[in-house]
């Protein structure tokens, strides 16, 4: 059951990736608004392909015209991003230990992920199956 403040798998128009959003409207038990985990842009729900969204009846008033069908970016499931990384490596992770783009991490609560990005102050993104978090690092 969708509520207010759920969660849902949505594709991210910012992000262009099938990611976790919390579910900011809901309208006859399906969301419409909803906000993404990873780069908190708030846009309509987008369900995963194949799902029809309910659209006005043609002829309401306010009616849009139809628009030319756009090429789609496809999603990309976590477990091809991750795939993709050299997991034989894979470091659990600690305050104290210093990590670089896109190496794999064990971490204790979040379970395994990929450093997605690095950041100023001592900190990095990783890319986990449920959520992007922010964590530090190199705080020898």
């Amino acid at each position: 059951m969708v509520k207010v403040g759920g969660e849902v798998d949505s594709f991210c128009t910012k992000c262009q990736l099938m990611l976790a959003h919390t579910v900011h409207a809901v309208v006859a038990g399906k969301p419409v608004k909803v906000e993404c985990n990873t780069c908190h842009g708030v846009h309509r729900y987008k369900g995963p392909a194949g799902a029809a969204a309910p659209r006005a009846a043609s002829g309401a008033a306010g009616a849009r015209p139809a628009r030319a069908p756009r090429e789609k970016a496809a999603a990309v499931p976590f477990e091809d991003l991750l795939g993709a990384k050299d997991q034989s490596s894979a470091r659990p992770y600690s305050p104290k230990a210093t990590f670089r783009l896109d190496e794999v991490v064990d971490h204790p609560l979040f379970g395994r992920g990929f450093v997605s990005a690095l950041r100023d102050g001592g900190k990095i993104e990783i890319t986990f199956r449920s959520d992007v978090k922010i964590l530090v690092h190199a705080r020898g």
